[in-house]
């Protein structure tokens, strides 16, 4: 019986079988090697998506900034937290929507939250002694801008050496119109 080229098979090498089962291991593992904004897992690192409260219409975020302790690797230490996750929660907002975002400080010094990348009015950029005081301890402040990019972008504490203890978290903004 005579097979046309297409059926005959050649020889698998050892080394390509190895590189291929390596590659499907690979696939198969790397949801592991990255954080899971996807899905609602919160913990001490690393947060669910933050849901808003729907006040009259409006979406409004709500941080708490404090110190949690956490058990890493068997040890404990202390973390500069937002709503108790290393890093902070995933706040997705919609470009053209107001951006509406409580931060309460529950530190025992300032705090402040720089909303890296984005384009808003000065008082509302976080940065304390340019244009903003800074949020003291047991206040809250209203963080409230109009959004007017889309993108991946991060926010984190410009005060001390907050963002370098975990304060510090993930922002992506939907497009207004939906990608071509």
């Amino acid at each position: 019986m005579i097979l046309p080229d297409t059926l005959v098979s050649t020889p698998v090498s050892r080394r390509s079988m190895l590189q291929s089962l390596g590659a499907v291991g690979l696939f198969t593992g790397v949801q592991h090697l990255l954080p899971d904004y996807s899905g609602p897992r919160p913990t001490a690192t690393g947060g669910a998506p933050l849901a808003p409260r729907i006040v009259d219409g409006k979406a409004i975020y709500d941080l708490e900034i404090a110190e949690t302790k956490l058990r890493i690797e068997g040890r404990s230490t202390t973390a500069t937290t937002i709503n108790g996750t290393v890093p902070g929660p995933l706040i997705r907002l919609r470009e053209g929507d107001d951006a509406i975002l409580r931060v309460t400080n529950r530190l025992r010094e300032d705090t402040s939250i720089h909303w890296h990348g984005l384009i808003l009015p000065p008082e509302m950029d976080g940065v304390p002694g340019l244009s903003f005081p800074g949020i003291r301890p047991g206040e809250t402040f209203e963080y409230r801008y109009p959004v007017q990019q889309a993108g991946t972008y991060w926010y984190h504490s410009h005060s001390g050496l907050q963002e370098q203890l975990g304060h510090y978290g993930p922002l992506v903004i939907d497009p207004a119109e939906p990608l071509p």
